[in-house]
């Protein structure tokens, strides 16, 4: 755990070489596999993600949560580096193997998420409710991203109240409700419920969206304050951007 410790800060400070060093003394115990994957991504920043795709694939690994884990990592290097149809390959390749497998199955909808796929990310989340029903987080994955894209809202307020009778204090659940009631016009419930969200986590998230629905009610003051507040904890998040932008 110290040596994890000490990698995290080394790679916060971008000593690339110490967190390797410090990654690289983990040699048994539950930590090991993480400290691999951890080893391979710097990798993969520092050298290129075909290398980090090869250490990735020289890492020994038992059963099926480890080997998934594997595959989860390798997608994600390729998201980084914006290679985000590579990404689907290798979920595609690693559902063949584990087709049951609702780890895989979600971050598989989120990539195709990203690639505005929402069949594809539709099929998957169907796919985790048919096999895991009380999984929240399909429910709340696929009801959000209706929501976001405004579309079929009474079906996405339906699935995101699902999620929330399964986790009612989840603060992202709570956000993802108040966004689809933004979207049916119902600002006062919006309100309502992105202030319970934000209170529950001040989340540069929910701050954009519960900034977009004062500034739409005129309180633009307090919209300002909630955007400035999220800028300042993650200056590069992307709904900031856009919502700013989209905005003027």
């Amino acid at each position: 755990q110290a040596l994890l410790i000490l990698a995290q800060i080394a790679e916060e400070r971008q000593d690339t070489d110490a967190a390797l060093n410090w990654l690289a003394q983990i040699e048994s115990g539950d930590a090991y596999l993480g400290a691999q994957i951890k080893r391979a991504q710097l990798i993969a920043k520092s050298s290129g993600v075909d290398t980090g795709r090869k250490m990735l694939k020289d890492i020994s690994a038992d059963g099926e949560r480890e080997q998934t884990q594997i595959i989860a990592a390798e997608a994600q290097m390729l998201r980084d580096a914006n290679q985000a149809p590579e990404a689907i390959s290798v979920f595609e390749a690693g559902l063949q193997r584990f087709p049951g497998n609702t780890d895989l199955l979600y971050d598989y909808a989120m990539a195709a998420e990203k690639l505005d796929r929402l069949d594809l990310m539709e099929s998957k989340l169907r796919k985790i409710i048919e096999l895991s029903p009380t999984n929240q987080h399909a429910y709340n994955a696929l009801g959000y991203s209706l929501a976001e894209r405004n579309i079929r809202l009474p079906e996405a307020l339906a699935l995101i109240e699902k999620a929330l009778a399964l986790a009612p204090d989840d603060p992202f659940i709570i956000d993802s409700l108040g966004w689809v009631q933004f979207r049916l016009g119902l600002l006062k419930e919006a309100e309502d419920s992105l202030r319970r969200a934000y209170a529950l986590r001040a989340d540069p998230e929910i701050a954009v969206h519960l900034g977009e629905v004062l500034w739409v009610k005129g309180q633009k003051d307090d919209a300002q304050k909630l955007w400035r507040d999220a800028k300042t904890k993650d200056p590069q998040n992307d709904s900031l951007k856009s919502t700013l932008a989209r905005l003027h």
